[in-house]
């Protein structure tokens, strides 16, 4: 069972997700992984090496931090992907966001005592850049390698590979301190409310307005 926001790709995640599932498909050099939409909406985000992806009437080539949307490819209902380079990966978002949606791409945190953080004050041990905010969307974080402590609002957890951590739109969210370097993806979905992008602080953008639902 999921526990509190943080599920994996087997598991179910809270009902409030648009993000209904996901995978990590590593790609050995040349070797190929097929696959069929299985949802309304489906990204593509290559995190690692060079993918090609191919459809029936031709190919997308993706580089690392690069995606592609496959409902909006004709005729790539059914594709394939080949890794080109020796640690080709790329994950699958799958699920039901909206069109207007915040972006998604992928980030690194490192152990950093010294750290300053220029997002709203917290009460608890810190050593991380990553700063507390919130957002008007949900966000995932998707952890590729690494541990860290997750803070969603008064909430702590551990995350390490494989993780998928929910953060729902207008809770205050962290990532306070690692103990193995961290490379994770992150997808922000359905702008909603004011429909601000990006990072959001009470300092500088007014309180949040956490939906009580999305824990």
């Amino acid at each position: 069972m999921p526990i509190l926001s943080l599920f994996r790709s087997l598991e179910a995640p809270p009902a409030w997700c648009t993000l209904r599932s996901f995978e990590i498909i590593d790609l050995p050099e040349n070797q190929a992984a097929s696959r069929k939409q299985a949802t309304a909406k489906e990204r593509l985000l290559c995190t690692g090496g060079t993918a090609q992806i191919m459809g029936p009437d031709g190919s997308v080539i993706l580089k690392e931090g690069q995606f592609l949307d496959i409902h909006d490819k004709p005729g790539f209902a059914a594709w394939s992907a080949t890794g080109h380079g020796a640690k080709t990966q790329v994950v699958r978002l799958c699920g039901s966001w909206g069109e207007d949606i915040s972006g998604c791409g992928i980030f690194r945190v490192a152990d950093e005592p010294n750290a300053t953080n220029n997002g709203d004050p917290v009460s608890y041990p810190k050593s991380t850049r990553v700063d507390s905010h919130y957002h008007d969307c949900d966000e995932y974080w998707l952890v590729l390698e690494g541990r860290g402590t997750v803070v969603v609002g008064d909430r702590f957890f551990d995350s390490g590979p494989g993780d998928c951590v929910a953060l729902g739109m207008g809770h205050h969210h962290d990532m306070a301190s690692v103990s193995e370097p961290v490379k994770a993806v992150y997808f922000e979905t359905s702008l909603e409310g004011r429909k601000r992008v990006g990072h959001l602080w009470n300092h500088t953008h007014g309180p949040a307005l956490p939906q009580p639902e999305r824990i």
